[in-house]
């Protein structure tokens, strides 16, 4: 006969000082590049901001763009997690996902992505990690909302859609340059129903 009694949860392992040390430094970068953009941040701006040790960071990250690289990859990891929310209908879901996109590149948590346009222009490695990043997202979140969509009986296009992911970036990016501001909730719902929605519905079942 199964017990009764709850068993506790087993507690999470705890950091080391040094993983702690290490993810006082990448937050230092994430909040550093988001305030100043990555041309201004400097490796001595960071190290004061974690009160770390310049020495620990070269040790484990000999150039600025080998630190900001890391550290945008932790944050990127941390922000997929919401990134494809469940709210219930395809349309709902694509709504989130552009105002998610909208939120980056507004900048309003974590480093803008208009901020960082520069850098990745001009920065092989930045550009490598933005690509596989966007990649990485896209494929993950298609195959969830995808999946979702078609538990539900919506008529959604089998083989999915990874690209509207790209599509949806490129036009909030442009919404953004050319309004100086995160667009508004309209442009958002707009988009969703007159590219995105159509994308991903299957129009040869009707």
């Amino acid at each position: 006969m199964p017990s009764l009694v709850t068993q506790p949860e087993a507690p999470l392992p705890r950091m080391t000082r040094s993983q702690t040390r290490e993810q006082a430094i990448l937050d230092a970068a994430v909040a550093l590049v988001a305030e100043l953009g990555y041309e201004r941040v400097t490796m001595n701006d960071i190290a004061a901001r974690a009160r770390a040790s310049k020495a620990t960071m070269y040790r484990k990250w000999p150039t600025k763009a080998d630190l900001i690289n890391a550290a945008l990859e932790r944050h990127a990891v941390a922000d997929e997690q919401r990134t494809w929310e469940d709210t219930g209908s395809l349309r709902g879901d694509l709504v989130a996902v552009v105002r998610g996109i909208s939120r980056i590149t507004a900048g309003n948590e974590g480093p803008s992505f208009l901020g960082m346009l520069e850098a990745v222009r001009a920065d092989p490695k930045l550009r490598d990690l933005l690509r596989r990043q966007i990649t990485r997202t896209a494929i993950k979140g298609d195959t969830a909302l995808v999946a979702r969509a078609r538990d539900r009986g919506e008529n959604v296009r089998e083989d999915g859609t990874a690209w509207v992911y790209e599509i949806a970036i490129g036009a909030v990016i442009m919404q953004t340059l050319l309004r100086g501001e995160r667009p508004d909730e309209a442009f958002e719902e707009e988009l969703v129903d007159r590219v995105l929605m159509p994308l991903m519905l299957d129009h040869s079942q009707e």
